[in-house]
């Protein structure tokens, strides 16, 4: 199998970077609707959380609530890579943990997000 190294792919994944160390972490819910299309798909562990990006952000902005006010921070992503329209990070937690998200992108958004804890 060859990993698809073009320009939209490290485009997409500078994105997800971009929505996981500011989006999320600060939270800046502008950025956050900015990096996902209007219609996002979002499941978490294989099971359907969301659909559409208003919903996504509130279901966002409860599990903050429930978190004590501050999400949790994510540190980095030590591994990334992409093929085509599909990106996929781990990203490790300050407070230790990691996830692994899969996206499938359009045009710099990303358009179904597979997020797994």
């Amino acid at each position: 199998m060859t990993v698809d190294t073009n320009e939209t792919v490290r485009q997409n994944l500078n994105n997800m970077e971009h929505l996981d160390c500011t989006a999320w972490n600060t939270p800046d819910w502008d950025l956050f609707r900015r990096l996902h299309t209007d219609e996002v798909h979002v499941e978490v562990s294989g099971a359907e959380v969301t659909h559409g990006i208003d919903a996504h952000v509130d279901a966002m902005k409860v599990l903050i609530e429930q978190a004590g006010g501050r999400p949790m921070q994510v540190q980095s992503h030590p591994i990334s890579f992409g093929s085509g329209e599909w990106t996929c990070v781990v990203g490790e937690f300050a407070s230790g943990g990691r996830m692994v998200t899969v996206a499938k992108w359009r045009d710099g958004a990303i358009a179904e997000e597979h997020i797994w804890l």
